[in-house]
């Protein structure tokens, strides 16, 4: 019993030391984690608009090819 509990304190610890993003640049990382941050409250208030404006520049860019490609890939999976 006693090794069990000796084992699961391990595992906790290494779990507890994991540590925090870095992505090797001063900015970059404080650019990630303002990001990060507001991504984590309210994700959708950000992903909607960028998927739809998204979406209109591929349409306006790709034309109707956008639309037989994405009619191919809805019926291939």
């Amino acid at each position: 019993m006693r090794s069990i509990n000796l084992r699961l304190k391990r595992k906790m610890n290494e779990v507890f030391s994991i540590e925090p993003n870095d992505l090797g640049v001063n900015f970059l990382t404080n650019y990630f984690r303002k990001i990060a941050a507001h991504l984590k409250i309210m994700p959708f208030i950000y992903v909607i608009p960028v998927t739809l404006l998204t979406s209109i520049f591929l349409y306006f860019v790709l034309g109707r090819f956008l639309i037989k490609l994405v009619t191919v890939l809805q019926y291939g999976f």
